[in-house]
């Protein structure tokens, strides 16, 4: 939800605050009064272009600042960027300069234009005249349709990621049929010079600690020396045994002792034991037979042939594994590509069996918004409006997590003219206005948007204008709406209501807005219904509007 918007030195508007509200939000105010400027504003905040020279003097500040509280909306869109904000609100500001040089920020960090896009994707909706983009969009109706036919997806998403994989696993294969025989000569090259030194597990680092002993052998003699000396001197000495036996007796004295004899003992027979381990590990080996010069030839070997591979030396022994699969596979290739056919032709099959129950649902629901929606076409205006949707089957290329139909959105807005585009029927109000219709079906689905209608109610009034009115309205009940109009029938919905006028001082124009209390808003609405000259029969019908 927009909290809170402020404008500084934009245009016709030196500076005004505004607070809004969760419902529905209107402005009203004289052509020229400056009403657009605000959402010419907004727009800019929220990283539009700039089309404007705004006349600055040097060193002023143009500033437009929207304030939003943080919904569950906005949340998902901060977690899908990785982006934390501790506050809770998201506080967006553009500031551009007398050279006409702008930033963005958030919550006061300047930010790039992407990441502001990102954080309000699918949160605000500007909805004007010749603008209603996603009317021309397919993909945005086959959502709508999914949405308020409450089409469930989650099995054909599911169907769509397994096709796509065995799919692209195939075509990997197939891709690779070209340069098999180029291939096999390769890895078997590889092979036989890998066969040559035939590495294995952990072999290179016991080479190196060979050859680490060989640059130190007489170091290492002198101090095994010393440690086969040493144990000499414990065999041939008793002292321990001694210990042993004198703790033994104290035990049978004192039963204390016994603790102490028994880690005593447990200790004794851990010494024997290492002693033991010391002396078989030295008699083990005679490092006189060890041809160190061979050991340093194998190292070399497996360090030229670590950089042929592009591996350490260490990991050698694994590539050995990976080249013999790799040729038991390119030489089973047929077998292989029949495999992966198979996976890929049933994974494409179950996809599609789901794909045809979501088409189905799709033609069976959109057949009661059409009509639902020609409707409601005559109630705003568009007397001999029709919408119609056909669809058609993509090809496999196309196919996606959607499924794979192919949506034409068709109009007339003449019952003798043949269905187009919509783009191509509609003029700018009817556009607005099938929007409206549209806005106001998915009004139960969707949740704590924020639409701003630029003056959707131009060239209505009467019956259709209250048309509108309640359309908007019943919007308003689950999302927040911002109207500028020019309706009586439209403002007096409205849940808090401003007046934008154009004042002069000191020969300057500028734009001010003032919030309505009741009073004011019935004089307000009834102008809007007699003009300048407010009559009391005009107050009398504002104040029926707004009561009712």
């Amino acid at each position: 939800m927009l909290v809170s918007l402020e404008i500084k030195n934009f245009l016709l508007i030196k500076k005004i605050f505004i607070n809004f509200i969760n419902g529905f939000n209107a402005f009203t105010g004289e052509t020229g009064a400056g009403k657009s400027i605000i959402i010419e504003g907004l727009k800019l905040a929220l990283g539009g272009k700039n089309q404007t020279n705004l006349n600055l003097k040097e060193n002023e500040i143009s500033s437009i600042k929207a304030v939003f509280e943080i919904n569950n909306l906005i949340k998902k869109n901060l977690d899908e960027l990785n982006l934390i904000i501790e506050d809770d609100y998201l506080i967006v500001e553009r500031q551009i300069n007398s050279n006409q040089k702008s930033k963005l920020l958030v919550n006061g960090e300047i930010k790039p234009l992407n990441i502001i896009k990102g954080i309000l994707k699918n949160v605000i909706e500007f909805q004007e005249n010749f603008e209603q983009q996603e009317l021309f969009d397919n993909k945005y109706f086959l959502k709508f349709i999914d949405n308020i036919s409450g089409i469930k997806k989650d099995n054909l998403k599911s169907y769509f990621e397994k096709f796509k994989d065995s799919k692209n696993i195939y075509q990997a294969h197939l891709d690779n049929e070209k340069n098999i025989n180029e291939k096999l000569e390769i890895l078997k090259i590889k092979n036989n010079k890998i066969k040559i030194l035939n590495p294995t597990k952990n072999e290179y680092e016991e080479l190196l600690n060979k050859r680490n002993l060989n640059k130190n052998i007489k170091k290492y003699s002198e101090i095994s020396n010393e440690i086969k000396k040493s144990i000499s001197i414990y065999n041939s000495n008793d002292n321990f045994n001694s210990i042993e036996k004198n703790l033994y007796k104290l035990e049978e004295i004192n039963r204390e002792y016994s603790n102490i004899s028994q880690k005593f003992a447990s200790l004794i027979l851990d010494i024997n034991e290492l002693i033991n381990d010391l002396e078989n590990k030295f008699n083990s080996v005679d490092y006189d037979e060890i041809d160190f010069d061979e050991i340093d030839e194998k190292i070399y070997q497996y360090q030229q042939l670590s950089k042929f591979f592009e591996v350490d030396p260490e990991n050698l022994f694994s590539i050995k594994e990976e080249i013999l699969i790799e040729i038991d596979s390119l030489e089973n290739f047929d077998k292989e590509k029949k495999n992966l056919f198979n996976k890929y032709t049933n994974d494409l099959n179950n996809y599609k069996k789901e794909a045809l129950k979501i088409s189905n649902l799709r033609k069976k629901e959109s057949k009661k918004i059409s009509e639902n929606i020609n409707k409601q076409l005559p109630i705003v205006n568009i007397e001999q409006g029709q919408i119609i949707f056909k669809f058609s089957e993509k090809d496999e290329k196309d196919y996606n997590s959607q499924g794979y139909d192919e949506l034409d959105v068709l109009f007339r807005t003449n019952k003798n003219s043949d269905f187009s585009s919509i783009k191509k029927v509609a003029s700018g109000g009817e556009l607005s206005r099938l929007l409206l219709i549209i806005k106001s079906l998915s009004a139960n689905n969707d949740k704590d948007l924020t639409l701003i209608f630029d003056e959707v109610d131009s060239g209505l009034s009467g019956k259709i204008a209250s048309n509108v009115s309640e359309k908007i309205n019943n919007i308003s009940k689950k999302n927040q709406v911002i109207a500028i109009t020019h309706s009586p029938q439209v403002a007096s919905k409205a849940d808090k209501h401003w007046k934008i006028e154009k004042v002069i001082k000191n020969d300057e124009m500028t734009s001010e807005i003032f919030e309505l209390n009741d009073e004011s808003r019935v004089n307000e609405i009834a102008s809007l219904i007699s003009g300048a000259k407010i009559t009391e029969t005009a107050k009398k019908v504002a104040s029926d509007l707004l009561q009712n």
